[in-house]
C-alpha cells in the first residue's frame, strides 16, 4: 500500500471513528447507551466509511477531480444528499427489522439526511483540498524539472558551440596566418577571444538581446571565414530595429548546423544567408545555405536541443523547421510575437 493510500485510510478510520465516538459519548451522558446503541454506531461507522469511499471512487472514475468549482459543487452536494438519504434509509430499515423501532417521521428523516449530507460534504471538501495541494506540489516539481532541463539544454548547446574541434580548427587557421598575414592573425585572435568571452557570459543568461545574438553569429562566421576562405561567404540581415530578447544560441546553432552539414561538405563551398524579420504575428529567424537536407535521416543533437528549448520556454507558441527549397536548405525558428513579449516581460522583471 502506497504512502498516500495508507494516509487516506488512517484519516478515514480516525475521522468517522471520532464522529461516532462523539455520538456514543452523548448517548452515555444521556443514559441511553446500551448494547444495541453500540451495534447501531458500528453500523453507522461502517456505512460512513463505505459511502465516503464511494464519493472518492466517483471523484476518480468520473474525473471530478479535474472539474472547476462551478460544475463540481452542485455535483458533490447532490451526490452527498443522495448518499445521506440512502444512509438514513438503511439505518431506519435495520432499526425496524432488528430492534423493533418505529419508522422515522418525514421531518426526522429529512433533518438527519441533511445533517449527514453536511458531514459528507465536509469530507469531500477536505479530500478535494488535499488533492489540490498534492496537484499544486506536483506542478511545482514539474516546473523545477523543466527549469533544470532548460538549464541543461542551454549548457549542452553552449558546449556544442564551443567544441574542441571548432577551437582547434580556429587556432590552426590562425597559426597558418601568423607568418603569412600577421595582421589578419592578430584580428582573428581578437575575434576568437571576444567570441569565447561573449559565449561564456551569454550562456549564463536565460535571455539575451537579438543584437547580442547577431554579434555572436558574426564573430563565429568571421572565424569560419578564415578557415574556409573563399569557400564561405555570408550575409547577415536584421530587419528588426527595436530591442527584443531571445534565448541564447538559437541563431548560432542554426548557422553552425549550416556550415557543418552544408558548406563543409561542398567542394566549392557556398553561401550562408541569415535574415531576421517579423512575419505577421511571428518573429522569424531564418538561415539559408547551399546544400541539401535529407529529410529521412534522424535529427542531430543540435536540432533536438533547439526544439526542446523552444518547447520548454514557449510551449506551442514557437517551433523549428528545416526543409529544402529552390536548391537550398532553409532552417528557421518562429516565435509568436505575443508570447515573445510575455517572456521578455517576465525576464525583465526577474
Amino acid at each position: 500500500m502506497g504512502k498516500h493510500k495508507l494516509l487516506y485510510w488512517i484519516v478515514q478510520l480516525i475521522a468517522w471513528g471520532f464522529l461516532c465516538g462523539i455520538i456514543g459519548i452523548a448517548a452515555v451522558i444521556q443514559g441511553e447507551f446500551n448494547f444495541q446503541t453500540g451495534l447501531k454506531l458500528l453500523e453507522l461507522y461502517i456505512l460512513l466509511i463505505l459511502f465516503s469511499n464511494s464519493i472518492r471512487w466517483v471523484f476518480i472514475r468520473r474525473n471530478w477531480l479535474n472539474f472547476k468549482l462551478a460544475p463540481l459543487i452542485p455535483r458533490v452536494m447532490t451526490f452527498s444528499l443522495l448518499l445521506s438519504a440512502l444512509l438514513m434509509l438503511i439505518t431506519n430499515l435495520t432499526n425496524v427489522a432488528f430492534y423493533d423501532e418505529n419508522w422515522l417521521t418525514f421531518s426526522e428523516f429529512l433533518v438527519n439526511t441533511l445533517l449527514y449530507s453536511l458531514f459528507l460534504i465536509m469530507w469531500s471538501a477536505v479530500y478535494l483540498t488535499y488533492h489540490l495541494l498534492q496537484k499544486s506540489r506536483l506542478q511545482e516539481i514539474n516546473n523545477l524539472k523543466l527549469q533544470a532541463s532548460q538549464t541543461q539544454n542551454e549548457l549542452k548547446t553552449l558546449r556544442d558551440q564551443l567544441n574542441p574541434h571548432f577551437l582547434f580548427n580556429s587556432l590552426n587557421s590562425i597559426r597558418a596566418l601568423i607568418e603569412i598575414e600577421p595582421n589578419t592573425a592578430k584580428s582573428a585572435i581578437t575575434t576568437l577571444s571576444s567570441l569565447l568571452r561573449n559565449s561564456l557570459l551569454l550562456g549564463k543568461k536565460s535571455f539575451i538581446s537579438l543584437q547580442e545574438e547577431m554579434q555572436l553569429v558574426e564573430e563565429y562566421l568571421k572565424l569560419e571565414k578564415i578557415r574556409y576562405e573563399e569557400r564561405l561567404s555570408y550575409t547577415l540581415e536584421n530587419k528588426i530595429k527595436n530591442t527584443i530578447h531571445i534565448p541564447p544560441f538559437l541563431v548560432q546553432s542554426m548557422v553552425e548546423n549550416a556550415i557543418k552539414h552544408g558548406i563543409s561538405k561542398k567542394v566549392k563551398g557556398g553561401e550562408i544567408y541569415v535574415i531576421i524579420s517579423f512575419d505577421k504575428d511571428n518573429l522569424i529567424m531564418e538561415v539559408i545555405n547551399d546544400g541539401k537536407y535529407n529529410e529521412n535521416q534522424n535529427s542531430g543533437i543540435g536540432i533536438k536541443n533547439t526544439k526542446r528549448r523552444l518547447e520548454i520556454i514557449y510551449g506551442q507558441s514557437a517551433g523549428f523547421e528545416i526543409n529544402n527549397k529552390e536548391n537550398k536548405v532553409h532552417s528557421y525558428i518562429w516565435i509568436n510575437k505575443v508570447k515573445l513579449i510575455e517572456t521578455n516581460y517576465e525576464s525583465n522583471n526577474n
